[in-house]
């Protein structure tokens, strides 16, 4: 009995085990000259307005389901894309960790990526973005009161900070990126599949 659990556990680590001998630096992923984060976690840098980014929304949603207790997935949205304003893709950041203090984060999201990609109402004003928070239960004075705060202020520049960071090293020139533990980025290019990406996520948390 104790043989045959054993042999069930060994072929139930086996698919993962064969995904994880075919990773390696430089193909499926590159070694950031950086420090490793103090606690597991994996960052999507990702732009509301990327048409890539919504059509991989699917894949980042099953990956960070899939992550290993204590590991944090962390949306990290950038305001470097061309043809809209600094301002205007900051504003939809503001938007997003608003409604993330009000445990709206994701279903405010999905409202963006719908509203930009499927409606083409590109919420490039700011009574628009207050519009849609409203819809979601967040008033315009909340939203008025909490994009002034010092908690939303302080968190959408650690976005800023964080792109920039990796922006400068050349590890973030498109969007979406995958980095994990601050130390290892994704080349996404080279991934075939859901499982594919799942596994090395896992294999590189455990680096």
């Amino acid at each position: 009995m104790f043989k045959k659990l054993k042999l069930s556990l060994l072929i139930l680590c086996l698919p993962f085990a064969a995904l994880a001998a075919d990773f390696e630096a430089g193909n499926q992923y590159e070694v950031l000259n950086t420090k490793k984060s103090a606690t597991p976690q994996v960052t999507e840098f990702f732009s509301f307005y990327c048409p890539h980014c919504f059509k991989f929304e699917p894949v980042a949603k099953a990956l960070a389901s899939t992550l290993p207790e204590g590991t944090e997935f962390v949306k990290n949205h950038v305001n470097f894309l061309g043809g809209v304003s600094k301002q205007t893709q900051s504003n939809l950041s503001y938007a997003y960790l608003i409604a993330k203090q009000h445990g709206k984060g994701e279903q405010v999201a999905d409202q963006i990526f719908h509203s930009i990609h499927i409606q083409r109402a590109p919420l490039q004003n700011i009574k628009d973005v207050k519009a849609l928070l409203a819809t979601n239960g967040i008033s315009g004075d909340v939203f008025d009161s909490e994009i002034a705060s010092m908690p939303v202020i302080s968190a959408e520049k650690a976005m800023q900070d964080k792109q920039n960071k990796y922006s400068e090293m050349g590890a973030l020139t498109g969007v979406p990126t995958f980095i994990v533990n601050d130390k290892y980025k994704i080349n996404i290019n080279t991934i075939k599949s859901q499982e594919q990406l799942d596994a090395l996520v896992k294999f590189l948390l455990e680096q």
